[in-house]
């Protein structure tokens, strides 16, 4: 039996509508953008979780080789920056580099930032408001359904190609169920992503680097941590997606409860790649 979806919108002082709250989650407001996860304490406690549990699979926050560039002083840009961990921690380790967060959701800290340090509130299929070679370095992760396949191909790799430097690197990482056959994150993740890429041929070289992650108790305490993260993040996205089932908070919230027995059951699994792109000099 469908339920009426419980809705609350704050303003900001200029009237215009901050964040709307749907079943005790809050979201942004945004009606050109498709991302429908939140972006309330929960999901940062998540997202700042799950950053760690990233560090920790791929042995660091990055793949490029720009290490040398950082040490000496870069200027690098993450779109889609969430709580802007990523960005504060990179931040520590490189303090001769300077660093940009870009997001639709204000949730990034405020205060005690370090000089190095900006964050902005943007939406990037509007194009950001930086001029072309700006950055050396430009990272994005776990954006792949916030996104059409067309805003993918026409937006948003053009515009973070058009960020970056000559002799720059690009870098995405997604990730996509690996019991999910056929699922638009799989086609393009796996394929369309570095055909775009190659496609635009910008780039003297692109790297396409693939991990299995493994979900669940029985392959350890860091994959029980992953399966935890996987099923948070579909609460994440209850607002949305009950009100499209049609379905009552507390059903959607007994389905996901039911994502830890099928991930045992099923040997569930994340395929991650890891997509770094050079561009021409």
């Amino acid at each position: 039996m469908g339920g009426c979806c419980s809705r609350r919108y704050f303003e900001q002082e200029d009237g215009a509508i901050k964040y709307r709250l749907i079943y005790g989650r809050r979201y942004h407001n945004l009606l050109n953008s498709m991302y429908f996860v939140a972006n309330d304490d929960e999901e940062a406690y998540r997202l700042n979780r799950y950053h760690d549990a990233i560090k920790e699979i791929w042995r660091g926050a990055f793949n490029s080789p720009v290490e040398e560039k950082l040490r000496q002083g870069a200027h690098v840009i993450d779109i889609g920056c969430g709580t802007g961990i990523w960005i504060l921690d990179m931040a520590q380790q490189y303090p001769n580099s300077k660093f940009v967060g870009v997001d639709i959701s204000p949730i990034q800290p405020t205060e005690g930032l370090p000089s190095n340090v900006k964050f902005i509130q943007y939406n990037v299929l509007d194009g950001l408001p930086y001029e072309d070679s700006s950055f050396d370095f430009v990272h994005e992760q776990f954006m792949v359904l916030a996104f059409t396949e067309t805003q993918w191909k026409e937006k948003f790799i053009p515009e973070m190609i058009r960020l970056t430097r000559p002799d720059g690197w690009i870098e995405i990482l997604e990730a996509d169920p690996g019991t999910s056959d056929g699922a638009i994150t799989k086609r393009l993740i796996k394929a369309q992503i570095p055909r775009i890429l190659e496609n635009i041929n910008a780039f003297s070289e692109i790297r396409n680097q693939h991990k299995i992650i493994n979900i669940g108790k029985k392959y350890g305490k860091s994959s029980e941590e992953s399966l935890k993260f996987y099923a948070r993040g579909l609460s994440s996205i209850k607002g949305f997606i009950a009100t499209s089932m049609n379905i009552m908070p507390e059903h959607y919230d007994a389905l996901v409860e039911t994502v830890y027995i099928e991930a045992e059951k099923y040997s569930t699994y994340f395929n991650h790649y890891r997509i770094c792109a050079h561009k021409k000099i």
